[in-house]
């Protein structure tokens, strides 16, 4: 019987400083961010702490063991460190590749439809008033409280592009590993913002369906919460040296943003554009901040 109690109380120690130990692996070997978002890394280096303290305070009831016990039943918490060494991190991304679509367009052209059928349902409407191009001005007039007039002058839409516009060389703009992501976004719900301008950034090869010969995705794999969402976006390219490129081979891609025709959809595409080969960076994998 006291034996039993015994090997109840150490396989639980043995679980908890298991789990400890394979969590704080992932975390000083750099492994866990191909599992998880990096805005995760603190509560994954307190969950370290908590197992371990749990397992210090299991020393103190090691006499205390439940009746009968079996360690049969402790089988089910071993599960998930059985399977981290049988089946080591995937590295190079799953293969989900898409193309983004801008969200805010989407939504614009809803609400531009919904306006209409308000306007044309209207039964308030008068069909006597007229609004021509020449009583739109520039600028608009307030009055006050005490009947004073205020100029307002109207909104200057910010031009997204600006914000990345730091670093540039040979005429082309860097986009560094951290900004990829918010850059990628910007330049589906901005692209006019971003025409025209040349920019200069580290991507993998992606083939994806409906393409043409001489056409390829550059881009990169994308994490916004963990490994389920994980995915690989990129902008269309064209270049003549496709077919001798690796899929998800790394390249140094330069080019000027134009505008292209995917399914129906407008998207950015990379015009001019000159590539070389890469080495893949420490963190293969992109981290979105929201």
């Amino acid at each position: 019987m006291k034996g039993n109690k015994n090997i109840d109380n150490i396989c639980k120690i043995v679980i908890l400083l298991a789990l400890a130990a394979l969590l704080l692996y992932e975390l000083i070997s750099g492994k866990i961010y191909y599992y998880v978002h990096p805005r995760y890394l603190p509560g994954l280096w307190l969950s370290v702490v908590v197992l371990l303290v749990f397992a210090i305070s299991l020393l103190t009831e090691r006499k205390r063991g439940r009746h009968n016990s079996s360690i049969s039943e402790y089988g089910l918490y071993a599960i998930p460190i059985v399977l981290a060494l049988l089946f080591p991190v995937i590295q190079g991304g799953n293969g989900n590749i898409a193309i983004a679509q801008s969200s805010i367009g989407r939504d614009s052209n809803i609400n531009n439809t919904n306006a209409e059928q308000e306007l044309s349902e209207d039964e308030d409407f008068s069909s006597d008033t007229e609004v021509t191009q020449g009583d739109i001005n520039d600028t608009e007039e307030s009055s006050d409280s005490f009947g004073n007039t205020e100029i307002v002058e109207p909104a200057v839409l910010e031009d997204k592009s600006q914000k990345y516009a730091v670093k540039a060389e040979n005429g082309a703009i860097l986009i560094s590993e951290e900004e990829y992501a918010a850059w990628y976004y910007d330049l589906y719900d901005y692209l006019d913002d971003f025409k025209g301008k040349r920019y200069q950034f580290t991507a993998q090869v992606f083939p994806l369906e409906g393409l043409k010969e001489n056409q390829f995705l550059a881009g990169r794999y994308i994490m916004t919460c963990c490994a389920v969402d994980l995915t690989g976006y990129g902008v269309i390219s064209e270049s003549d040296l496709t077919g001798g490129f690796k899929e998800n081979e790394w390249l140094t891609v330069t080019g000027t943003i134009g505008e292209y025709e995917y399914n129906g959809m407008k998207v950015p595409y990379l015009t001019d554009i000159e590539v070389e080969k890469a080495t893949a960076p420490k963190e293969e994998y992109v981290y979105y901040y929201y």
